[in-house]
This record gives structure tokens, sequence and C-alpha cells, in this order.
């Protein structure tokens, strides 16, 4: 009995040790965003993980490593998309400008789109990203549908090193 208690304990103790290194991070990171369109808003309200903003996860949370989905419209600007539900927002560099601004970020660059024409601006665009954000440190640049490696980034980052939150309320 005192035996099982004290395994117990261990794993508790080794478990917060763990997390200790560990650097926390959010799933699906611009999830608060509202969804475009009637029918993604209907399949949101079962879908959403986060209420709190990029901001607030960073501050609040102190969240270091951001999960962006990245999606191209017709005239080439990058959106953020998770699966079929594209969010509304201005634009993703607002997002990399405000972690740029920060020197303890980690983000993953997911692709979410399809076609060649969508996967070379991906390329172009995690190109850019990396030069003019040289103080985020990013990685994953493959894409979500086949999980084909599009971009290689320079300084990319361990994944298993982070610790992903799904739900941020």
């Amino acid at each position: 009995m005192w035996l099982s208690f004290f395994n117990s304990q261990i794993f508790i103790i080794i478990s917060i040790l763990v997390n200790l290194n560990m650097i926390k991070g959010s799933l699906n990171s611009m999830n608060y965003l509202n969804p475009c369109g009637f029918i993604n808003r209907i399949r949101y309200f079962f879908k959403k993980h986060h209420y709190a903003d990029i901001t607030v996860q960073y501050e609040v949370y102190n969240i270091r490593a951001f999960d962006l989905h990245i999606d191209f419209d017709k005239s080439g600007k990058a959106f953020f998309k998770y699966g079929n539900i594209a969010y509304e927002t201005d634009s993703a560099y607002n997002v990399l400008n405000y972690l740029g601004k920060k020197k303890d970020v980690y983000v993953k660059i997911i692709f979410e789109g399809k076609g060649e024409a969508k996967e070379k601006r991906f390329n172009n665009f995690c190109y850019n990203i990396e030069r003019i954000y040289s103080d985020i440190n990013f990685f994953g640049g493959y894409s979500e549908k086949n999980a084909k490696l599009l971009y290689i980034f320079k300084k990319s980052y361990i994944a298993n090193k982070i610790y992903w939150y799904k739900h941020l309320y």
C-alpha cells in the first residue's frame, strides 16, 4: 500500500521536473478568432479551444510556442486557417509583428492549403518571415494535408521540448 503511494508521488515529482524544462505552447493558437462564413461559425462552436488572444496567451498564460496554420487567398495574402475553418483577421503579419518583438518565442508554421502554386507561396512566405523576424525560432514548414515538408527553417527548433496546451480560457 505505502509502496504504491510512494510510486505515485515519485511520478508527480518527475512530471513536475520534466515540465519545468518544457516550453509552454498553445495548439491552434489563432482559434480565438472568429471564423469566416456561416457554416464555419456553426462548426466553430464545437471546435473552439481558446478564448485568449495572442497577447493574453503570451503575457498571462506564459505561452512561448505558437501553432500557426497558414493558407493563401487568390491575391496571395496569407491568412490563418485550421482544417476547413478560415479565420477573420487583417494579416498573418500582425501576429508575427507582435511575436517578433519578443526574444523567447517559438512558432510552428504549418501549411493548410493545397496545390502547387500555394505550396510555392508558402515556401516564399516562410523564407520571408524567417528573414524579417530573425528573433523568432521557427519550425514546422510542412503541409498539414499530406505531411510533405515544404520548407526547412534554418534555426528549426526541436518540437519535443514543447508542452502543447489545447484549451486556454
